[in-house]
């Protein structure tokens, strides 16, 4: 399913803030909704559906596990930051390993949601260096887990599109910032 989102009137989402006002790019956050939707498809089996956009000033935490991966380009740079609360993170992980959800461990999950996050974003950064004729580059990623847990060095005064999903009667976020130069 080929979803798009257009603002208008330009190619910016934007997000008021009480200070500031910020934006992002609409290709990016359509190559990142795209990239959700095929590779969750693909890799666990799941349809998956985007409920909503929200844009944000900041990053918050949406689940009991996140999985931050950076983003830099000729022109830029940010960061995707994939969300799930852990039940809905273990089923899409044991499909993607192969193994029932009771069988899969701690480790399992974490590699599981790391390699996530990794699919996607390298779906999406193939779609925009294609499309915009840039290279774009993927740090590794890195996995955070607890409740209310919180991200340290994350981009300053750069928005955040908050794109909230729905599968398996669950929702889970994808969360991208990307600051251009």
């Amino acid at each position: 399913m080929m979803m798009s989102f257009t603002p208008a009137p330009s190619n910016t989402v934007t997000a008021e803030g009480a200070q500031q006002t910020a934006h992002i790019d609409a290709h990016l956050v359509n190559n990142f909704m795209d990239a959700v939707v095929n590779v969750l498809g693909t890799m666990s089996g799941t349809q998956v559906a985007l409920k909503e956009l929200l844009p944000a000033l900041d990053y918050k935490p949406q689940g009991d596990v996140s999985s931050i991966i950076g983003i830099s380009g000729e022109h830029g740079e940010g960061m995707v930051a994939l969300a799930f609360y852990e039940p809905l993170a273990k089923k899409l992980v044991s499909r993607l390993l192969g193994l029932q959800a009771e069988e899969l461990s701690q480790e399992d999950l974490m590699d599981g949601i790391g390699e996530l996050v990794n699919m996607v974003s390298g779906k999406a950064k193939t779609g925009l260096s294609e499309a915009s004729g840039m290279l774009y580059r993927l740090s590794l990623p890195s996995i955070i887990k607890g409740a209310d847990h919180q991200i340290a060095g994350r981009p300053k005064n750069c928005p955040f599109m908050c794109m909230v999903f729905e599968a398996e009667g669950e929702t889970f976020t994808l969360q991208v910032s990307f600051r251009q130069f």
